[in-house]
Protein backbone atom coordinates (compact mmCIF):
# COMPACT_ATOMS: atom_id res chain seq x y z
CA UNK A 1 0.00 0.00 0.00
CA UNK A 2 2.84 2.03 1.43
CA UNK A 3 4.57 1.09 -2.70
CA UNK A 4 1.33 2.26 -4.52
CA UNK A 5 0.77 5.47 -2.42
CA UNK A 6 4.11 6.54 -3.44
CA UNK A 7 3.78 6.06 -6.91
CA UNK A 8 0.20 7.87 -7.22
CA UNK A 9 2.31 10.58 -5.63
CA UNK A 10 4.79 10.84 -8.38
CA UNK A 11 2.28 10.41 -11.14
CA UNK A 12 0.37 12.97 -9.82
CA UNK A 13 3.84 15.59 -9.43
CA UNK A 14 4.81 14.38 -13.10
CA UNK A 15 1.43 15.52 -14.16
CA UNK A 16 1.62 18.79 -12.11
CA UNK A 17 4.87 19.74 -14.22
CA UNK A 18 3.49 18.52 -17.40
CA UNK A 19 0.97 20.71 -16.81
CA UNK A 20 3.06 23.70 -16.15
CA UNK A 21 5.22 22.98 -18.94
CA UNK A 22 2.57 22.83 -21.26
CA UNK A 23 1.57 26.07 -19.70
CA UNK A 24 4.75 28.06 -20.12
CA UNK A 25 4.57 26.70 -24.14
CA UNK A 26 1.08 28.30 -24.50
CA UNK A 27 2.24 31.27 -22.62
CA UNK A 28 5.35 31.36 -24.81
CA UNK A 29 3.17 31.31 -28.46
CA UNK A 30 0.83 34.03 -26.93
CA UNK A 31 3.54 36.40 -25.95
CA UNK A 32 4.55 37.15 -29.51
CA UNK A 33 5.64 40.71 -29.33
CA UNK A 34 9.12 41.62 -31.65
CA UNK A 35 10.00 45.29 -31.03
CA UNK A 36 11.90 46.61 -33.82
CA UNK A 37 13.75 50.02 -34.15
CA UNK A 38 15.75 52.18 -36.83
CA UNK A 39 18.26 55.37 -36.33
CA UNK A 40 19.24 57.87 -38.67
CA UNK A 41 21.42 61.36 -38.04
CA UNK A 42 20.61 64.11 -40.07
CA UNK A 43 22.27 68.03 -39.25
CA UNK A 44 19.75 68.92 -36.57
CA UNK A 45 19.62 65.78 -34.66
CA UNK A 46 19.83 61.74 -34.19
CA UNK A 47 16.27 60.04 -34.04
CA UNK A 48 15.17 56.75 -33.60
CA UNK A 49 12.05 55.66 -34.03
CA UNK A 50 10.94 52.53 -32.06
CA UNK A 51 7.70 49.94 -32.22
CA UNK A 52 6.99 47.91 -29.49
CA UNK A 53 5.97 45.37 -31.93
CA UNK A 54 6.67 45.07 -35.33
CA UNK A 55 4.56 41.95 -36.31
CA UNK A 56 1.09 42.88 -34.52
CA UNK A 57 -2.21 40.49 -34.54
CA UNK A 58 -5.46 42.47 -36.05
CA UNK A 59 -6.65 43.96 -32.65
CA UNK A 60 -3.33 44.30 -30.82
CA UNK A 61 -2.46 48.05 -29.27
CA UNK A 62 1.37 49.04 -30.41
CA UNK A 63 3.32 52.00 -28.98
CA UNK A 64 5.27 54.09 -31.26
CA UNK A 65 8.17 55.98 -29.95
CA UNK A 66 10.60 58.96 -31.46
CA UNK A 67 13.68 60.11 -29.89
CA UNK A 68 15.63 63.00 -30.38
CA UNK A 69 19.01 63.64 -28.96
CA UNK A 70 21.73 65.76 -29.64
CA UNK A 71 25.47 65.93 -29.30
CA UNK A 72 26.40 69.53 -29.83
CA UNK A 73 25.39 72.63 -28.43
CA UNK A 74 22.63 74.70 -29.32
CA UNK A 75 19.73 73.68 -27.92
CA UNK A 76 16.77 72.25 -30.53
CA UNK A 77 13.52 73.22 -29.74
CA UNK A 78 10.66 71.34 -31.25
CA UNK A 79 8.17 73.20 -32.75
CA UNK A 80 5.57 70.36 -34.07
CA UNK A 81 6.42 66.69 -35.05
CA UNK A 82 4.33 63.92 -37.40
CA UNK A 83 4.21 60.68 -36.25
CA UNK A 84 3.30 58.79 -39.67
CA UNK A 85 1.19 55.54 -39.85
CA UNK A 86 -0.37 53.31 -41.72
CA UNK A 87 -4.32 54.46 -42.01
CA UNK A 88 -5.52 50.85 -41.00
CA UNK A 89 -3.64 52.02 -37.44
CA UNK A 90 -6.11 54.13 -35.15
CA UNK A 91 -4.67 56.34 -32.79
CA UNK A 92 -5.51 55.57 -28.86
CA UNK A 93 -6.97 58.48 -27.32
CA UNK A 94 -5.25 60.23 -25.08
CA UNK A 95 -2.08 58.22 -25.76
CA UNK A 96 0.16 60.50 -27.09
CA UNK A 97 3.14 61.82 -24.45
CA UNK A 98 6.13 63.92 -24.87
CA UNK A 99 8.85 63.62 -22.20
CA UNK A 100 12.17 65.12 -21.76
CA UNK A 101 13.21 62.57 -19.74
CA UNK A 102 11.98 64.40 -16.11
CA UNK A 103 8.74 65.06 -16.89
CA UNK A 104 5.61 63.38 -19.15
CA UNK A 105 2.47 65.48 -20.25
CA UNK A 106 -0.05 64.60 -22.63
CA UNK A 107 0.11 66.27 -26.44
CA UNK A 108 -4.11 66.56 -26.34
CA UNK A 109 -5.67 69.31 -27.40
CA UNK A 110 -2.86 70.06 -29.18
CA UNK A 111 -2.62 67.47 -31.53
CA UNK A 112 -4.27 66.71 -35.34
CA UNK A 113 -5.25 63.39 -35.76
CA UNK A 114 -5.63 62.54 -39.17
CA UNK A 115 -6.08 58.45 -40.97
CA UNK A 116 -2.31 58.90 -41.72
CA UNK A 117 -0.63 60.57 -39.21
CA UNK A 118 -1.14 61.99 -35.73
CA UNK A 119 0.91 65.97 -35.47
CA UNK A 120 1.83 67.56 -32.43
CA UNK A 121 1.81 71.41 -32.34
CA UNK A 122 4.42 71.82 -29.43
CA UNK A 123 4.37 76.02 -29.95
CA UNK A 124 0.62 75.71 -28.55
CA UNK A 125 1.60 74.28 -25.45
CA UNK A 126 2.30 76.89 -22.42
CA UNK A 127 5.89 74.74 -22.24
CA UNK A 128 8.66 74.97 -25.03
CA UNK A 129 9.96 71.19 -25.94
CA UNK A 130 13.62 71.73 -25.88
CA UNK A 131 16.25 68.49 -26.86
CA UNK A 132 19.26 69.73 -25.08
CA UNK A 133 22.80 67.41 -25.19
CA UNK A 134 22.55 64.78 -22.51
CA UNK A 135 18.69 65.31 -22.33
CA UNK A 136 16.62 63.62 -25.01
CA UNK A 137 13.16 64.24 -26.25
CA UNK A 138 11.00 61.59 -26.62
CA UNK A 139 7.07 61.06 -28.77
CA UNK A 140 4.95 58.59 -27.57
CA UNK A 141 1.37 57.48 -29.45
CA UNK A 142 -0.48 54.33 -29.18
CA UNK A 143 -2.18 52.53 -32.52
CA UNK A 144 -4.61 49.70 -32.47
CA UNK A 145 -4.23 47.51 -35.49
CA UNK A 146 -7.37 47.23 -38.01
CA UNK A 147 -8.91 44.59 -39.29
CA UNK A 148 -8.45 45.95 -42.63
CA UNK A 149 -4.78 46.12 -42.17
CA UNK A 150 -3.39 44.14 -45.23
CA UNK A 151 -1.83 41.19 -43.74
CA UNK A 152 2.12 39.81 -44.14
CA UNK A 153 3.14 43.13 -46.26
CA UNK A 154 5.36 45.56 -44.41
CA UNK A 155 3.40 48.73 -43.64
CA UNK A 156 5.47 52.15 -43.61
CA UNK A 157 5.85 54.37 -41.01
CA UNK A 158 8.06 57.44 -40.04
CA UNK A 159 8.16 61.36 -39.11
CA UNK A 160 8.78 64.86 -39.83
CA UNK A 161 9.34 67.79 -37.16
CA UNK A 162 10.54 71.10 -37.49
CA UNK A 163 12.70 73.08 -34.89
CA UNK A 164 14.74 76.07 -33.97
CA UNK A 165 17.49 74.37 -35.82
CA UNK A 166 16.08 72.95 -39.44
CA UNK A 167 13.53 70.28 -40.20
CA UNK A 168 13.39 67.39 -41.33
CA UNK A 169 11.15 64.67 -43.51
CA UNK A 170 11.63 61.14 -43.06
CA UNK A 171 7.87 59.85 -43.41
CA UNK A 172 8.85 56.65 -44.63
CA UNK A 173 11.92 55.50 -42.40
CA UNK A 174 10.09 53.10 -40.73
CA UNK A 175 10.16 51.04 -38.65
CA UNK A 176 8.33 49.09 -40.69
CA UNK A 177 5.24 46.81 -39.28
CA UNK A 178 3.80 43.32 -40.65
CA UNK A 179 0.36 42.30 -39.52
CA UNK A 180 0.76 38.78 -38.73
CA UNK A 181 -1.52 36.64 -40.65
CA UNK A 182 -4.82 35.35 -39.34
CA UNK A 183 -3.09 31.61 -39.00
CA UNK A 184 -0.38 33.22 -37.46
CA UNK A 185 0.46 33.01 -33.55
CA UNK A 186 1.83 30.01 -32.35
CA UNK A 187 0.80 28.63 -29.60
CA UNK A 188 -0.40 24.86 -28.38
CA UNK A 189 -3.47 23.84 -29.53
CA UNK A 190 -6.27 22.32 -27.13
CA UNK A 191 -6.16 18.89 -28.44
CA UNK A 192 -2.05 18.72 -28.02
CA UNK A 193 -2.68 20.44 -24.44
CA UNK A 194 -5.19 17.48 -23.98
CA UNK A 195 -2.46 14.96 -24.91
CA UNK A 196 0.35 16.65 -23.15
CA UNK A 197 -1.31 15.96 -19.92
CA UNK A 198 -2.98 12.58 -20.59
CA UNK A 199 -6.96 14.33 -20.84
CA UNK A 200 -7.39 13.80 -24.53
CA UNK A 201 -9.65 11.39 -25.31
CA UNK A 202 -8.70 8.10 -25.96
CA UNK A 203 -10.60 5.32 -28.40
Amino acid sequence: MTHRATQRGITAGAATAVAAAALTLLSTGAAHAAPDSVTWTDRVATVTRTVSDATPKAGDTITVTTKFERSTNPDLQLNWLKDFHDACLTYVMDSAKVSDGITERGVEPYLEIKPGFVAGDFMATSVPVYVKVGAPVTFTARYTVGASCNRGTPLSSGTSYRGSLGTGDYNSYGPFITVAKDSDGGGVSTGSLGSLLGTGSSK
